[in-house]
């Protein structure tokens, strides 16, 4: 599957995608809390059923979830070799010279594996089902009462927003420059490490170049606008909780009882 199409909204007509960003927002961060301090299967087996709920309400194939771990392989490599090195707990599972692998090596990076699956996949169906404009207003409105410290949270919210909206355009960055060096006869999957190194440079360069020349656009169109930071923006759209809303909410307050409940 291409990766262009991860982490990029999809708009459809679906109960997740009518919720109110807010409501999608709160429960992200309950979500995320409860996958860092689940510590048992048990719990993560709770939390893998709640994705595949909020996976079927969103009309999301399961293979978007999956692809969204390509992008933190080398990630989730480089931490189970961590753990396999200096991870001592446990029973010895397997010996070969001086070199030892413990039981508890192998129970953390399983549940590593798990924790990274279920933040990829969370965060793959929050921007699939909600667009960066939703993002931006739901944190700038569930944020507001920071205003008061002198803490311009519809700035930060603007930079999320961009964040969000331009990953999947330096994906297709990526994409297309990785054709053009193919094309121009450069060997990119080479064996070892030390030559896909040196390879991923000549990548790394015009997309590193590419990014900071659309950074100066949209900097350039934003002056153009008139967009000052400083001064109260009005909003076209406006925020309106429904009944699916406080559903939604109680099915959140729902997940914490049982989590806590859950040993």
């Amino acid at each position: 599957m291409n990766n262009t199409f991860i982490m990029k909204y999809i708009p459809m007509n679906t109960y997740i995608h009518s919720l109110d960003p807010r409501v999608k927002l709160v429960f992200a961060i309950i979500y995320l809390l409860s996958i860092f301090l689940s510590r048992t299967f048990l719990k993560f087996l709770f939390l893998i059923l709640i994705l595949i709920l909020i996976t079927y309400l969103a009309k999301i194939q399961f293979k978007y979830l999956f692809s969204g771990i390509k992008l933190i392989l080398f990630l989730l490599i480089f931490t189970s070799l961590i753990h396999i090195v200096f991870n001592r707990q446990g029973e010895i599972l397997f010996s070969f010279l001086n070199f030892k692998i413990y039981h508890g090596a192998v129970i953390s990076i399983i549940l590593i594996a798990i924790r990274f699956f279920l933040v990829v996949s969370l965060m793959t169906i929050l921007t699939i089902t909600t667009s960066p404009k939703e993002v931006t207003l739901a944190i700038e409105k569930s944020l507001n009462f920071l205003n008061i410290f002198s803490i311009h949270i519809s700035s930060f919210a603007l930079l999320i927003s961009i964040c969000i909206r331009f990953i999947p355009t330096l994906s297709e960055e990526t994409q297309r420059i990785k054709n053009a060096q193919v094309s121009r006869g450069a060997k990119l999957n080479a064996k070892g490490f030390i030559n896909k190194v040196k390879n991923f440079i000549p990548i790394l360069v015009p997309v590193f170049v590419s990014a900071l020349k659309r950074a100066d656009e949209l900097a350039t169109a934003m002056e153009i606008r008139g967009y000052d930071p400083d001064k109260k923006r009005t909003r076209y759209k406006k925020l309106k909780y429904n009944k699916k809303d406080f559903i939604a909410y109680m099915f959140t307050g729902l997940i914490i009882v049982i989590m806590y409940v859950l040993k």
